[in-house]
């Protein structure tokens, strides 16, 4: 007997676009799925263990499905872990916490600046002992500042 009941495996069936999965064959397929669930959370308990870790994260559960050659879960990232509640009326069930946003108040929301053009600013230098006055800044271009270098005595662009 599999924990993972059968009508999970038909119910995965459904909404994979295979509407008419047999009995039979959930029956016959839901040890495997667990087989393999099993040997893919032991892997990622690996890598937590690795990571000196006591928490399995997502991370760990896509590091393992990429050990295996398996398409990693995308959407599911995050460095908190989630925070299970129990059901009062049913103290085996848990659930997360997914509380509702409406639209409107998304939309509200200002955008973020953008953030600034990376810029290279580049200052005169003395070298040999032959220190230069400083010039004044020349006009950016670009988001690029060009100063004199004076190397042996020579002023070089």
């Amino acid at each position: 007997m599999s924990i993972i009941h059968p009508n999970t495996i038909k119910a995965i069936a459904q909404s994979v676009d295979i509407p008419k999965l047999s009995d039979e064959a959930a029956q016959t397929l839901a040890p495997d799925v667990e087989y393999r669930l099993r040997e893919v959370v032991q892997e990622a308990l690996k890598f937590a263990k690795h990571a000196k870790r006591t928490k399995l994260t997502t991370e760990d559960i896509n590091d393992a499905l990429r050990l295996r050659n398996v398409e990693p879960l995308y959407g599911f990232g995050s460095r908190d872990p989630a925070k299970f509640l129990r059901v009062a009326t049913h103290p085996e069930l848990m659930y997360v916490r997914d509380p509702e946003l409406s639209y409107h108040e998304l939309i509200e929301v200002p955008l973020s600046k953008l953030p600034r053009e990376a810029g290279v600013a580049v200052h005169w230098l003395a070298v040999n002992g032959l220190i230069e006055a400083p010039l004044p800044k020349l006009p950016r271009e670009a988001g690029v500042a060009v100063h004199w270098l004076a190397v042996n005595g020579v002023r070089r662009p």
